[in-house]
């Protein structure tokens, strides 16, 4: 990059600014309009959902139980599954971005990530990355999926790339409702290092290999 091609009078900045930041402001308001629309879809019922069942350090828990009495649940599927000793760099990526979730529990939304993985290497790893959200294994509820799609049952919590994405949940009573899921770069909008690197001169550095260019934050 030649840092020297696109200087100018401060006036010209202004400018420039200024007609760009039009163009923020139109983005902003379709991220507003996106954001209704994904209140606007139509909710899937999840039927009997202590079917799906996680490990848990306090033990086996339901899919229900992950609310942690709340009316919303965030899920995120991680990339670990078993014999594996390190997480996928994608999604440890992501889970670097998750907020303190007291933010998340006053709007009365609960978080957990799950994976494959046996509970035991799960914490290890949650332990070595310092993570702080629960992150349970999923083990169980995906032998549940396998043998109800076996029998003929669409299930649409499931990432739609086959590997990992995000889900949300809404309960009603003992209810529980599948409201939303994306993975891919729909979970682009959860990292704020991207937004912070969009606002610089070198923009987010990558060769075509997207989120894969960075590390596990220990290995730096």
């Amino acid at each position: 990059m030649d840092s020297q091609k696109n200087i100018t009078s401060p006036e010209e900045y202004k400018a420039a600014r200024s007609r760009l930041l039009q163009k923020e402001k139109a983005a902003t308001h379709l991220l507003q309009e996106l954001a209704e629309l994904r209140r606007e879809l139509p909710m899937v019922r999840i039927h009997d959902p202590a079917r799906f069942q996680f490990d848990t350090p306090d033990g086996v828990k339901s899919l229900l139980d992950l609310f942690n009495g709340h009316k919303q649940l965030i899920l995120y599927h991680f990339m670990l599954g078993p014999q594996e000793t390190q997480g996928c760099v994608g999604c440890s990526f992501c889970m670097d971005h998750i907020p303190d979730l007291r933010h998340l529990s006053s709007r009365d939304t609960s978080f957990a990530a799950v994976a494959t993985a046996p509970l035991s290497e799960i914490s290890a790893y949650r332990t070595r990355m310092g993570w702080k959200f629960p992150f349970f294994s999923s083990a169980r509820t995906h032998k549940t999926w396998a043998e109800l799609e076996a029998q003929g049952e669409t299930i649409t919590w499931k990432p739609g790339n086959g590997y990992f994405g995000l889900c949300s949940f809404f309960r009603e009573g003992d209810e529980v409702f599948h409201t939303y899921e994306t993975s891919s770069r729909g979970l682009e909008i959860i990292l704020s290092t991207y937004h912070l690197l969009d606002m610089t001169l070198m923009g987010r550095q990558e060769a075509g290999n997207g989120m894969n260019n960075f590390r596990r934050h220990d290995e730096y």
